[in-house]
């Protein structure tokens, strides 16, 4: 069986499941990370101390449970795609934190983490999918 992932950049088959999807419906994404991450009342020890409080990256390591309760709340309610909690995953954000270093640690947690939530809700007539999330950079 063919990896369920492809390389970056890949050309999508004909028969990729998130284009065929896409013919027949409008797909439906998630709403604003940082903003729900608000809703869940999280302190700075959530983050890994005060030096980390407000990169919502980091919560995937130290907080994951956060992460799959937001990515839930949106899938609960219908949404076909779900997007990986590294919008800042990138290292000239992760450096405002002093932790550059983990820009591909952290990417690829939120990936996983968001991959396994949404497999968790997906049927044969309903999949759903995950998109990466990139910030603009400053």
């Amino acid at each position: 069986m063919e990896s369920p992932t492809r390389p970056p950049f890949a050309r999508p088959s004909a028969n990729d499941p998130y284009l065929a999807a896409l013919h027949e419906r409008v797909l439906i994404y998630d709403g604003a990370t940082g903003t729900n991450f608000q809703l869940q009342d999280l302190h700075a020890d959530d983050f890994g101390g005060a030096a980390l409080e407000g990169c919502n990256e980091i919560l995937v390591v130290t907080k994951p449970d956060a992460v799959e309760a937001l990515h839930r709340s949106f899938l609960d309610v219908g949404v076909d795609v779900i997007e990986t909690d590294s919008f800042g995953a990138f290292s000239v954000v992760l450096a405002e934190y002093g932790i550059a270093e983990r820009s591909h640690e952290l990417a690829m947690v939120s990936a996983q983490i968001a991959r396994r939530v949404a497999d968790s809700y997906a049927s044969p007539g309903s999949p759903r999918f995950v998109a990466g999330s990139m910030g603009p950079g400053t």
